[in-house]
Parts: structure tokens; sequence; C-alpha cells
């Protein structure tokens, strides 16, 4: 297998940016779109994604961006709006612009699906939740949802857990849940596990008190949900209201300490994510990945920042892009870009290794998942699962 990793010499900030004084061509910069949420709804995610890609541009260019040519992200703001997205989208696309990364939220990729699918550019979505056609122009980040509820079910199920809630929003986000969460519970080593009450929110709802009360009627054994930004803090809120005291499962999408310190005084008594390899860094053994993830832990401290969940899920995307673009030259087509990344296999990132001829157009399964627990804003994520969401 063919490993292309950042190797562990690379690893310490000092070197890393002491490369990127090496020059590189005074010409044009090679531009690649990112289209992120800087204001609405999904601000606290977009704004993360921005500010890692600042620091992931720095890493690449100290590696020679591509065939000496620097690489500048420019950042468009979507306003967590699908139709701003759409927008942004056409212009993009009347611009002959090959490959584009974003947007953060499910709904806002399904709205650009559309206008890709037949003839591109490619676009790598910053949201797990994209059910990309099989061998497209679509990527979507991180380990898709399918897998990650898979390993939460395992771990569920290996620590005796049998009685379930739902609480879901009515978005595309909760739907492709309900859906994952039932492949999984079908799954014949989960026939014990129940879902004993099911019921739905509107993401714009100031309060799910009513829902809550008849999910705790139920008496589940843990509560399932699927919910990010504000909304997913209504949910929270009407956990402690309800008096509910059981484990929340919820997406690493709200693995941001700084928005969960916001939620301290209604924080549940266990908070648990099916997470992503680089939050396991100390328990990776020596290799590829291990070494990827050193030089972005060494990259964020140079810049002075802590990495959060959501930064380690994206980080892959400009990393995959950038050894398209070199071995592809920057005159690279949207149908070679495509071709590129649906036979890439052997990628070292901190989230595994990629495969991506399986076509699901995530190139990550379910051992590149391990489950982590919210234990506050000192230390604020714990492993508590093996690779796949098996027991420790």
């Amino acid at each position: 297998m063919r490993i292309r990793s950042y190797q562990a010499a690379c690893a310490t900030a000092a070197f890393i940016f002491a490369v990127a004084q090496s020059p590189l061509r005074a010409d044009e910069p090679l531009h690649i779109p990112v289209i992120v949420a800087q204001s609405g709804a999904a601000a606290f995610i977009g704004q993360t994604v921005r500010r890692e890609y600042e620091i992931a541009q720095q890493v690449i260019n100290a590696d020679g961006g591509v065939r000496g040519q620097h690489v500048q992200f420019d950042f468009e703001d979507d306003a967590s709006n699908p139709q701003t997205v759409v927008q942004l989208m056409n212009h993009l696309i009347a611009d002959k612009a090959p490959v584009l990364i974003g947007p953060v939220l499910t709904q806002q990729c399904n709205a650009v699906m559309p206008l890709v699918r037949q003839s591109g550019p490619v676009l790598y979505c910053l949201s797990p939740g994209l059910d990309a056609p099989p061998y497209g122009y679509l990527f979507a980040e991180g380990v898709d949802i399918r897998n990650t509820i898979r390993a939460n079910v395992r771990y569920l199920r290996e620590r005796g857990v049998t009685r379930l809630g739902m609480l879901s929003s009515t978005d595309a986000s909760g739907e492709l849940a309900d859906r994952d969460y039932a492949a999984a519970l079908a799954l014949p080593e989960n026939r014990a596990l129940t879902v004993v009450a099911r019921e739905y929110f509107n993401t714009a709802d100031l309060n799910v008190g009513a829902q809550l009360a008849r999910i705790k009627a139920a008496a589940p054994q843990a509560l399932l949900t699927w919910t990010v930004g504000p909304a997913f803090g209504t949910e929270l809120h009407g956990v402690a209201d309800a008096g509910l005291n059981v484990p929340v499962f919820t997406t690493n999408g709200n693995m941001q300490a700084a928005q969960l310190a916001q939620y301290a005084a209604f924080m549940p008594k266990e908070l648990i994510f099916g997470s992503v390899l680089p939050l396991a860094h100390d328990s990776l053994a020596p290799g590829p990945v291990k070494s990827a993830q050193d030089r972005y832990f060494a990259a964020f401290r140079h810049a002075g920042v802590v990495p959060d969940g959501t930064s380690a899920t994206s980080w892959d995307v400009p990393m995959i892009i950038a050894d398209a673009y070199r071995h592809l030259g920057a005159k690279a087509t949207a149908d070679q870009f495509r071709s590129y990344i649906n036979t890439l296999h052997g990628f070292a990132g901190i989230l595994g290794i990629y495969d991506f001829r399986d076509g699901l157009q995530h190139g990550l399964g379910v051992n590149d998942v391990v489950v982590m627990r919210y234990d506050g804003p000192n230390r604020p994520f714990v492993r508590v699962s093996a690779r796949g969401g098996g027991r420790r």
C-alpha cells in the first residue's frame, strides 16, 4: 500500500515554519474557493474552519505549495443560508473553478448537489452527513454518519444499554441520523436495543420541554440526537429542565469546547460523541497517521490555537486537494480531480488511511471512529472506546 504521509521528522513547529521561508514562485497564487458560514446559525463551525484553513494554508505553502506556487484559500460567507450557497456556487461555476470546498451543513450541501452532480466542479462538502452519489464529483469530510452511528451503537451495546430515546431535528441531518440509527439497530448483534420513545422538533423551536417529558416517561437509558448549533443548546436546556438524567449521544459537530462551555449550567451528566482519531492521538501506535497528527498539532501550537473536534474533522480536506493538485498540476480540470480522488488510496491523513475506491465518497470507515466523552473545560474530551466503538 502506498503511503503519502507527512513524516514525523516534520512534526516540530520550528521546522514547519522554517521551511515556510523557502522561496516560492512570485506569480499569481493558486486560488481554492472555500464556502463556509461566517455568519448565521452555522457560524460557530464556519469560523472554526476558516481559522483552521488559514493554518493549513501555511503548512501547504511550507511544503512548497503546488509545484512551487503558493496556495490561497478564498473564503465565501454563505450566511448559513442554502439559497446563498446556491448563488455562490453558481458564481464559482461560472468562473470555471475545478474544485471547491464547503459548505459546512448537510442541507446546504444537498442544496448545491444538483448543480455539480452531472459535470462538476468537484465539491468537497464539510459535513459528514452528505449522502453523495458513488464515484461522482461530490465528496464529504470525515467518517460518514452511517459508520459513526454504527460505532456509537456498538459502544452502547457493550456498555449494556438497551432502552434508547431519540430526539430528532426535522432537517436533513436529523433525517439521515434517523435512517442510520435504524440501520444500525437492525443489525443482528444489536437486536437487544430498542427505541422506546422518538420525538421531533424544528431547529427554530425555542423549547423542547414537551418532547423531553414524553421521552423521560418512557424511561430510556440514553438519549440520541444529531443536532448542531444553537438548537443543540436548546436540547440540552430541555434535558436539564425535564430532569432526564441519562447519557446524551450527539454528533462530533458539537465538539467545540468554547461552545460547550456556554452550556455548563445545564450540561448532562454524560455528553458523548462518535469522534475521530486525532482526539485519541496519545493512544495511537507510531506510523503514518500519527506522524500526520504530529504535524497537525505542531502547526496549531505554532499558531497559538487549540484545535477542537471540528478542526480535526476538516483538516484532511485541503491536504487531499493539495495532493491532487501536486499530482495533476495547477491547470487540472474537474474531471481529472474527480478521477484522481475516486481512485486515491493509501493517503495518510490525521483521520486515518484514506481509500476512496468503495464509492462512499468519504475514504474512511467505522474503525476510524472513537467514542469520546466531554469532561469539562479543563480537559474537554476523553476517549472512552477502542477504535470502532468497542469498550476499552
